[in-house]
């Protein structure tokens, strides 16, 4: 009989399944890796009441089944192709197996790059495998490890936390262990006015999550794939009403994380602001590839010029206004609420406000009575109703990052 395994997007909920699946026995270990998910397998049935309740409860969660017998899908893969290497190449068993232990073993494939997860345990950066990589036997590892599990990517990095704060979202944490991910020197001037030469000198990440193309540089911006539960839920007509038709202001767009869910939506229009040139060109390129060219309007500067810009449109109609820099978006508070009022339709405009919030905050209802007591301040005449908390994904631990939708509309 078929039984069923959970792919798992969020590890924020990952401990919540595990205990939902051990008080019905129905857990089997271990928990797997593959694509940068989690496979949590089950001995449930896809009709299974339970399997159900977690799909219904969890976004980000997906389901497939799987028969007895079944080989273990990416259980531990790495660390079975590092196991075979070293020994071919001479190590003794006991090198070896302090090296299996801080094998790495969550990453993502974001084609051409196969990128580790930042870990401090289990990590190709840990010193004990910087030296076995530098040996002359071992040079080889990396492209082997390509040829042999990711024949169709070229590239390997490890990638490490963004600063907590930075306004244009770079990663400057990422390293390389196989390939050249920037042909030239990334001083200054490439971060912040790169030529079209810099460009081509980058590699240029694709992944397609919910039949959407995104595109970045791995070396100058960031994607988080825990962001696609909040792109799910711009794609759902229940989640968010009135996006066909209407126009949709991003005043963070970064790569278009959230942009491009909306024009599949068939926005009328996006209008978005970025300070990043990298993140501006990966979502140039990201709305080439979608064909979302002709009602995508990209600006390369700070989101204070919107009315300045949003007045060389005519019949502007902003339905949804996304907030989404983090670790929070209250700088972007008055212009939102400028564009309610100049261009809003009513009766009402949301903003999706995007924010760290601690678990303590999310529970008394602090934060959302926070947010409402600054945006009354800045603009006392509206009226505000908080209409929905999401938690997309953990930041940190005991922190979420949390979008609240707040309607604004007019008093009468």
């Amino acid at each position: 009989m078929s039984k069923t395994e959970l792919l798992v997007a969020d590890v924020g909920c990952l401990k919540q399944i595990k205990t939902i699946l051990e008080q019905r026995s129905a857990y089997v270990r271990p928990i797997g890796y593959e694509n940068g998910l989690k496979v949590v397998r089950t001995s449930l049935a896809k009709d299974d009441i339970t399997i159900k309740h977690i799909l219904s409860q969890y976004n980000g969660v997906e389901m497939r089944e799987y028969k007895d017998g079944t080989p273990d899908i990416c259980l531990d893969r790495i660390s079975k192709f590092a196991e075979r290497f070293l020994k071919i190449n001479g190590a003794d068993s006991e090198d070896i197996d302090v090296l299996l232990k801080h094998v790495p073993l969550r990453y993502s494939l974001y084609e051409p790059v196969v990128l580790f997860n930042n870990s401090v345990e289990r990590s190709f950066l840990k010193e004990n495998w910087r030296e076995a990589l530098s040996r002359p036997q071992n040079k080889d590892f990396m492209k082997s490890m390509l040829t042999q599990l990711f024949p169709n990517f070229t590239h390997v990095a490890t990638n490490r936390p963004i600063v907590e704060y930075d306004a244009m979202r770079r990663p400057f944490h990422i390293e390389s262990l196989e390939g050249v991910l920037f042909d030239g020197q990334a001083v200054q001037q490439t971060w912040d006015h790169p030529t079209q030469q810099d460009f081509k000198s980058s590699v240029w990440c694709h992944v397609v999550q919910n039949g959407i193309h995104q595109v970045w540089s791995p070396v100058f911006t960031m994607f988080s794939r825990g962001n696609i539960k909040e792109k799910k839920r711009i794609l759902d007509p229940k989640s968010f009403s009135d996006i066909e038709g209407y126009d949709v202001v991003d005043l963070y767009a970064g790569i278009g994380y959230f942009t491009l869910s909306y024009l599949k939506r068939q926005a009328s229009r996006a209008f978005c602001f970025e300070l990043n040139p990298w993140s501006t060109e990966g979502l140039r390129r990201g709305a080439i590839l979608n064909k979302f060219t002709t009602n995508c309007h990209i600006f390369q500067e700070s989101n204070e010029n919107c009315l300045k810009r949003l007045a060389n449109y005519d019949a502007v109609h902003v339905r949804h206004i996304n907030l989404g820099l983090l670790p929070s978006s209250i700088q972007g508070y008055p212009w939102a609420l400028e564009i309610v009022e100049r261009y809003g339709v009513s009766p009402v405009t949301t903003l999706h406000i995007h924010e760290n919030i601690h678990v303590n905050d999310i529970a008394s209802g602090q934060f959302s009575r926070n947010v409402l007591r600054h945006l009354q301040e800045v603009k006392p005449q509206f009226k505000y109703t908080l209409t929905h908390l999401e938690k997309v994904k953990t930041f940190a631990p005991d922190v979420w990052h949390c979008v609240l939708d707040v309607d604004v509309a007019h008093n009468k």
